[in-house]
């Protein structure tokens, strides 16, 4: 069943409508056993890397691990961390591999995790999401130019010229 999966997994990658792999990644609160999660993330960066297609992260309470197998498996494709919202100290170390954060209905506290994070990561590593929030991209574009001291318009620049970078889309 498992090879049956990463062989799907690898048949779509190769297709040229597929432009990330993902939601994948690793979750410490899913009832799913950890080490099956570990063997089929390492899977996803193997093929990610193959067909250079960025990966869309879930992650929850495993960073460590997370950083550990992108670390271990050589991993060379933008990383995009969905609905990011931990703290500063989680979101620097991500930073320094790399990585991309997107941010979705977290931002609308002000003091969350998020929008602590969407203060310090810098313009140029981060997307903004919806997710399965019942809410309007409008609003969290909203939320997110007000916390960045910035214009909806340059926000919404900002974020066409990290898409284009993430996902090697040439204007």
């Amino acid at each position: 069943m498992y090879e049956d999966q990463i062989r799907k997994l690898e048949i779509k990658a190769d297709e040229k409508r597929c432009i990330a792999i993902g939601e994948c990644g690793l979750d410490k609160l899913s009832k799913v056993d950890f080490a099956l999660q570990e063997k089929a993330f390492v899977e996803q960066i193997r093929i990610a890397n193959h067909y250079k297609k960025p990966m869309i992260i879930h992650c929850v309470k495993a960073f460590n691990e997370l950083v550990n197998c992108l670390n271990l498996n050589n991993n060379e494709v933008p990383v995009v961390i969905h609905g990011f919202n931990n703290n500063e100290n989680i979101a620097r170390v991500l930073l320094t591999q790399g990585c991309y954060f997107s941010f979705g209905k977290a931002l609308l506290g002000y003091e969350s995790n998020a929008a602590k994070a969407l203060r310090n990561i810098g313009r140029k590593n981060f997307l903004l999401e919806t997710d399965d929030a019942d809410i309007s991209i409008k609003y969290i574009y909203r939320k997110a130019a007000e916390i960045l001291g910035i214009d909806e318009e340059i926000l919404k620049q900002q974020l066409e010229n990290n898409f284009q970078t993430i996902f090697n889309i040439k204007k």
